[in-house]
């Protein structure tokens, strides 16, 4: 993992917001938000950082879609202290982990690892009746380019919890050569805010499920 520069909360945002305009899971969802908030998908798909307005709008979405800073998905969430862009490597894959939700838990055998999940999903295991027909199609847009930046947090730049990007760190698990030259967020805590949120990220924790 190779520190490219800085960035901000604002960025991250945005990012993250990309992500799940994206995806055929949380795009209905975030559409619906916009539409309360009388908000045009621009503000996301051509978003600029440099607009203060825009930021504060896409702060409203963030809270309203999932939560953030504070509750749902984001309950306990930690303090960040500093954003970076970081270049990835086929072996960051190693040490990058699932938040821990019951559908990962269970499709990477407890272990929060993508590179376990793939090995169920070869195995044509499925959770919960939740097709893994995504991660197949995923393989091959994989082939045709890049997917955009995953969103990580670290308290110790040892292990990293995936906060956005669960299915793209899946897909590039049947292939981790794929995730040289690409691209993350990573956001840095103390391991006493993180402890809060996930204390598995701390070093010498087990890596283990605590949602059964």
């Amino acid at each position: 993992m190779k520190i490219i520069r800085d960035t901000s909360e604002a960025e991250m945002i945005l990012e993250f917001l990309k992500g799940e305009i994206c995806s055929s899971r949380f795009c209905n969802d975030l559409t619906k938000v916009l539409e309360q908030l009388g908000f045009n998908k621009e503000i996301i798909i051509n978003g600029n950082i440099s607009n203060q307005e825009e930021n504060i709008k896409r702060l409203k979405i963030m809270n309203l879609f999932r939560g953030y800073p504070d509750k749902e998905l984001f309950k306990n969430f930690p303090k960040i202290d500093c954003w970076f862009f970081v270049e990835l490597s086929s072996e960051d894959i190693k040490n990058i982990y699932y938040i821990d939700y019951d559908y990962w838990n269970e499709l990477s055998n407890n272990t929060s690892s993508p590179l376990e999940a793939v090995k169920n999903i070869k195995d044509g295991k499925e959770i919960f009746g939740v097709s893994n027909q995504p991660f197949i199609d995923g393989i091959k847009c994989l082939e045709n380019g890049k997917f955009p930046p995953v969103i990580l947090i670290t308290c110790n730049n040892e292990r990293y919890l995936i906060i956005e990007g669960h299915s793209r760190m899946t897909i590039y698990g049947f292939d981790p050569s794929k995730l040289e030259g690409t691209y993350a967020y990573v956001g840095h805590c103390t391991p006493e805010k993180m402890e809060k949120y996930d204390p598995r990220m701390l070093s010498g924790e087990s890596i283990k499920s605590k949602k059964y």
